[in-house]
């Protein structure tokens, strides 16, 4: 089954300029999309049927109408033969065709907001194909039906030539979620051999962090760390993190549905830096330390997402499920994100996403930085020095 589908930002601006974007957004407000679950062959034949009964295939265009029919009629008989290709830095990608992909490929999401007069007039908006346009119209709205509904904090960054969309959010359960997704408009086969400006979202775009319960303290902290050891430039942490806390609270406060949400839950911020001291390990060449991270974002008693600062000096997150030397590298951040990073955290508790109340966020960043947290340090040092 096919879950996510990535627009590429030439077409997506296309269809803005038509006001396509628009009339989607329009009739999703109005309940008036469709939402599609598990599809099977059945289903794909009843819609096709559904088009034909509206005419929508007799506006095809008379020189394209026999070969899309073919074409579509091939793949639906032979769908393990044609599959999506994606070219990607010299290499083919093959993407297996899956049953939701007929809803882009026959039009039928884009007959959804479209007549069968307005449907194949393609190059009216400047798309080199019926293909082209029907699916990139169809990936607008399967993202409009089918996105993510608890959207936290986003920001898109471009690094080594790729483009990737980060987003902090919280879960249905409001554990923290951390999502990155790889959005570059890469040349794309539609299985019907056509030159398309969308893509099935690929195991290879994406990347997640999704540790459990309140540890968007544990996620600041150790951003603060990265920071404070790289000696990084944060606008966010000028004037003694007054640019985030006055942030933090113009945002407002959404309450999430947990009892941690209500406040009383949160911990001494002396507690939760108790181990500010200690350094961030950072990985060598070949992703490999000696060091375990005490800079963690729990998943279990027994494992965690730890926090290492890479060769390049990016932020890293390695799963430490056991003490293995080489790291296995599950999402990374560069150092011009940090600011992003440190406003989505606060972003995410203000709008109620996850079980940490932006009280205990604004404790942190005002014990750290007023001074208070150098006077404990200090003050722990000289009674227990030896």
């Amino acid at each position: 089954m096919r879950f996510n589908y990535t627009l590429y930002p030439e077409s997506k601006q296309k269809l803005i300029s038509a006001s396509l974007v628009d009339k989607i957004k329009d009739k999703k407000e109005k309940h008036e999309l469709p939402y599609t679950g598990y599809t099977s062959k059945s289903d794909i034949h009843e819609i096709v049927k559904g088009m034909q009964e509206e005419g929508y295939f007799k506006t095809l265009p008379k020189d394209e109408r026999k070969e899309f029919m073919e074409s579509l009629e091939n793949i639906f008989k032979n769908q393990d033969e044609n599959p999506w290709k994606i070219e990607r830095r010299g290499k083919i990608i093959s993407q297996e065709t899956e049953c939701e992909d007929f809803y882009f490929m026959t039009g039928w999401l884009a007959s959804c907001i479209m007549s069968p007069e307005e449907i194949w007039k393609y190059q009216e908006h400047g798309f080199s194909s019926i293909n082209n346009f029907v699916g990139s119209i169809g990936a607008v709205i399967w993202n409009q039906t089918h996105g993510n509904h608890r959207k936290g904090y986003e920001w898109t960054f471009q690094w080594n030539g790729r483009t990737f969309v980060s987003n902090i959010t919280g879960d249905m359960n409001l554990d923290l979620r951390i999502y990155k997704t790889d959005i570059t408009p890469d040349k794309t086969y539609d299985p019907m051999g056509k030159i398309v400006s969308y893509r099935p979202e690929l195991e290879e775009d994406k990347q997640l962090v999704s540790p459990y319960h309140s540890e968007e303290p544990n996620f600041l902290i150790g951003v603060m760390k990265y920071v404070e050891q790289l000696n990084l430039k944060s606008a966010m942490l000028e004037n003694k993190a007054q640019p985030l806390i006055d942030y933090t609270k113009s945002l407002g406060r959404r309450i999430g549905a947990a009892a941690e949400c209500f406040g009383g839950y949160g911990a001494n911020p002396m507690i939760l830096m108790a181990h500010f001291d200690l350094p961030m390990p950072q990985l060598d060449e070949n992703y490999m330390t000696n060091h375990p991270s005490i800079y963690n974002l729990h998943i279990s008693s027994e494992s965690s997402f730890g926090m290492f600062i890479g060769p390049n000096n990016e932020l890293l997150f390695s799963r430490n499920t056991d003490c293995e030397t080489k790291k296995i590298i599950d999402m990374q951040f560069q150092p011009d994100e940090v600011d992003h990073l440190l406003k989505g955290i606060c972003f995410q508790s203000c709008q109620g996403l996850g079980r940490t109340v932006p009280k205990t966020l604004i404790e942190i960043l005002e014990y750290c930085y007023s001074g208070k947290y150098e006077e404990d340090l200090k003050r722990f040092n000289e009674k227990y020095k030896h």
